[in-house]
């Protein structure tokens, strides 16, 4: 069987990448499938955080299994599901010739994105080993950057250690067709006009924009542009706490800390 996982923290573009990889007629896409995954149980804190420990035979069994159900002759089976970015010693384990594909946003615009899902009353993305801490302790986007530098962090340190292929949601958005091409290439998927048509759909302007699958739910009409919108969402106060907050990683991953209010 051949399986493909695509991994990232929660509104970080896992799930346009997974529809564009999902337009390949060679491939057989599954959106988040949860309660197959949380076999393994809680980790820490009721938090999504499992590793091999986790994967115990009768559970490994299972969900190979559930999955080997899914999967069609000829066709590489994907499943995008951003709480195993907080599980891959465990999706590793279970499965370890699975082709695992990484996809990471600047943190933040993904915390801005990431604000109506768990920024208020409620926490509904993907729960990292702290998030009770954080949802006592902060609120709004201060509370999802403190979210994505915990989720990033454990993702990045638990994928030294696999063999993965890394994109950038900005690279998706202003130049799909190059990503499209280095995925594909990466899966062991021949190119394909349906695909390149799909790359068509993706755009960093929100006006009148393409949104994947149930990720209506999510957006607010509240940026005209998806790289680099935390210009236009974050006050300069919450932008300096952040920056400070996040600077570290933000400049492993290589993206600049430039503009007003931001660190020197």
């Amino acid at each position: 069987m051949r399986y493909a996982f695509l991994i990232g923290v929660a509104r970080s573009g896992t799930s346009i990448l997974g529809e564009l990889i999902a337009s390949h007629p060679e491939v057989k896409y599954i959106f988040e499938v949860h309660p197959i995954w949380e076999l393994g149980g809680e980790g820490e804190n009721g938090s999504h955080r499992l590793t091999e420990l986790h994967a115990k035979p009768y559970v490994a069994n299972w969900i190979r299994k559930w999955f080997s159900t899914q999967a069609e002759p000829g066709r590489l089976l994907l499943e995008k599901n951003p709480r195993n970015s907080l599980r891959v010693p465990y999706l590793n384990a279970i499965f370890p010739a699975g082709k695992i594909i990484h996809i990471v946003r600047d943190g933040r615009d993904a915390a801005c994105s990431m604000v109506p899902g768990c920024g208020g009353e409620q926490w509904s993305h993907l729960k990292p080993p702290s998030w009770q801490q954080f949802f006592h302790q902060y609120q709004g986007v201060i509370r999802c950057a403190h979210a994505w530098r915990e989720a990033i962090s454990i993702a990045l340190d638990d994928l030294a250690k696999v063999d993965h292929l890394q994109v950038r949601y900005e690279d998706l958005v202003q130049t799909p067709a190059d990503v499209a091409r280095e995925v594909l290439a990466y899966l062991e998927l021949d190119a394909n006009p349906e695909v390149d048509s799909f790359c068509n759909n993706i755009q960093n302007s929100t006006a009148d924009s393409y949104h994947a699958g149930v990720q209506t739910m999510w957006y607010r009409e509240n940026h005209s542009v998806r790289v680099q919108r935390y210009r236009e969402n974050m006050t300069a106060e919450e932008l300096r706490t952040v920056n400070t907050l996040l600077a570290p990683i933000l400049q492993k991953l290589g993206y600049p800390l430039d503009g007003e209010g931001d660190l020197n």
